[in-house]
């Protein structure tokens, strides 16, 4: 016997010969053969290194140690039932601690939003959300999941493609009155807030024809948290570069502009890293179908 599970099975099958007094009414009782529950009975002896039965052609009977054993075998095999029927449960339904990695900008937005959705979903569920803009080592964290803004870069997660979001020019009134119409051309000589490494150096625009261009930017300011390079967009400090989800609201008040309206960044692929393993917890698929919902009903989000 190799498998722990097949001891259990082997007390199994002794609680229906203990409880019928015979291997053959034992052997009904499972489905199976006599010679069988015969075999598991002598499997079992040897590996207890005792007998548990006294058997002959005409009476059957149990060992002290066999009528022993039948007495803990029922609390035995209840208690491995009952924590299999609670460990599967967690595999159907959404339960225990779910622990998710994000970024921070994100964070702040749909993805907060998205944990409250499941956590009224599922009330009995527990959620602990870190944000962070720094690569993290998902297995020291313990995080089952970790929501990854461009590419999951280590070989040992299992990332799933949710999408990819637009990313558009912005800036306020103030700034593009004082620098004056924006052209591609005048593009580089013009402060830009940076976001590293998204925003910075050179980067690649494109239009809805499918054409491109790469622009040089000049960045005074960099910043590698999407929320302090917004914030300083807010601030007059440069043009910069915002998801439509995240500028919308401030383009329709006026606080900002956009720049450039015909041409678009290229879109950046938004993952889920996961842990390699054939196995997932119910509570990580109903995070994943909560973000998506969330991100799916996001303006500017193109779905995988």
């Amino acid at each position: 016997m190799k498998y722990t599970h097949d001891r259990l099975d082997l007390l199994a099958t002794f609680i229906r010969i203990g409880e019928s007094g015979s291997l053959s009414k034992a052997a009904r009782l499972l489905g199976t053969t006599q010679p069988t529950v015969s075999r598991r009975l002598l499997e079992l002896e040897r590996l207890l290194g005792c007998k548990l039965a006294l058997r002959t052609t005409a009476s059957f009977s149990l060992t002290d140690e066999g009528r022993s054993l039948l007495a803990e075998a029922h609390d035995l095999t209840d208690r491995w039932s009952g924590l299999s029927h609670r460990l599967s449960g967690g595999q159907s339904r959404p339960e225990g601690t779910l622990r998710v990695i994000g970024p921070s900008g994100y964070g702040t937005g749909f993805l907060t939003d998205a944990v409250t959705d499941l956590r009224a979903a599922h009330p009995g569920l527990r959620i602990e959300l870190t944000l962070t803009d720094r690569v993290v080592d998902l297995a020291a964290s313990g995080a089952e999941c970790w929501v990854c803004v461009g590419d999951v870069r280590d070989p040992g997660l299992v990332s799933r493609h949710l999408g990819a979001m637009e990313r558009v020019l912005i800036a306020t009134p103030a700034l593009l009155k004082r620098t004056g119409p924006v052209t591609l051309a005048r593009l580089p000589s013009l402060p830009c807030v940076g976001l590293v490494p998204y925003v910075e150096g050179s980067v690649r625009l494109l239009d809805r024809s499918g054409r491109s261009r790469m622009v040089r930017l000049d960045t005074p300011i960099k910043t590698d948290s999407l929320l302090s390079s917004y914030r300083a967009i807010l601030n007059g400090a440069g043009i910069g570069a915002a998801a439509p989800w995240m500028c919308h609201a401030d383009i329709q008040a006026g606080r900002l502009k956009r720049v450039l309206p015909r041409w678009w960044l290229e879109p950046i692929g938004i993952h889920v890293a996961l842990p390699p393993g054939l196995y997932r917890p119910a509570r990580v698929t109903a995070f994943i179908e909560a973000l998506k919902q969330r991100m799916h009903a996001l303006p500017g989000f193109k779905p995988a």
